[in-house]
């Protein structure tokens, strides 16, 4: 059975639901949500999740793609609804330059200021208020490498297909997408967090990406247990 609803996902989905541009496309609705702190995908860690870590510090040999190759040719880094920054973070701190986007102007702020926090922080990091499905790009395909984690989860049903359409525009040939595919957790009414499934994340991405690595990880943040799977994404 699915969890019960917590209240800050109540509290979450009835702000979106009042702005009438409504789903991802809702900004006044998520610049409120992190104005009030009504921001239940923040991470409690303060950090990446454990399954990313291990997935990057200890398995990532196993996806047959060599980390150094995606830093070549000026390869760069793409996380979408990047929040407070600890993924585009991350990725520039393992040396491929990295760019945060982020509906929500407050969560770019609150990402800048993170940033400013850290001792040694990588300067190959940036974070910008942007829509992903429509933000200008200087180049094809410009980014060698994108997570998306409660992004997918976050954007209706509906929108899936031009989700991973704009992924296949964004990521060179060569190039992975890492999806960490949550919550896991069977049918349910409403979102955000809608439901997902494996098979979601199949149907929309197959056409323009070969599957290179799928696991259930052995470091799992609290509450995700049996609730998540990493998968990466090689760019056809």
């Amino acid at each position: 059975m699915p969890p019960q609803m917590p209240a800050e996902i109540l509290k979450l989905r009835s702000l979106l639901a009042s702005d009438p541009s409504q789903g991802a496309k809702a900004d006044g609705a998520w610049d409120e949500a992190w104005r009030s702190n009504v921001t239940p995908w923040d991470s409690k860690l303060k950090d990446v999740q454990p399954s990313l870590r291990e997935l990057i510090e200890e398995n990532w040999g196993e996806t047959g793609i060599r980390w150094e190759d995606l830093r070549q040719d000026e390869g760069k880094a793409l996380v979408a609804g990047c929040g407070r920054g600890y993924d585009a973070i991350y990725f520039a701190s393992r040396g491929i330059p990295s760019v945060g986007i982020d509906l929500s102007p407050r969560a770019v702020e609150a990402a800048q200021a993170h940033l400013a926090t850290l001792s040694g922080a990588p300067t190959n990091v940036s974070f910008q208020a942007a829509d992903f499905f429509s933000f200008p790009l200087s180049t094809p395909q410009p980014f060698s490498l994108a997570y998306d984690f409660t992004f997918f989860c976050a954007i209706p049903p509906d929108w899936r297909r031009k989700w991973g359409d704009r992924y296949a525009e964004l990521i060179r040939t060569g190039g992975v997408l890492i999806t960490l595919e949550y919550p896991l957790d069977g049918d349910r009414e409403g979102g955000p967090p809608f439901s997902v499934s494996e098979e979601a994340y199949e149907e929309v991405l197959t056409a323009n990406f070969e599957k290179v690595y799928d696991a259930v990880p052995t470091k799992q943040s609290e509450g995700h247990e049996n609730r998540e799977k990493i998968v990466v994404w090689k760019r056809k």
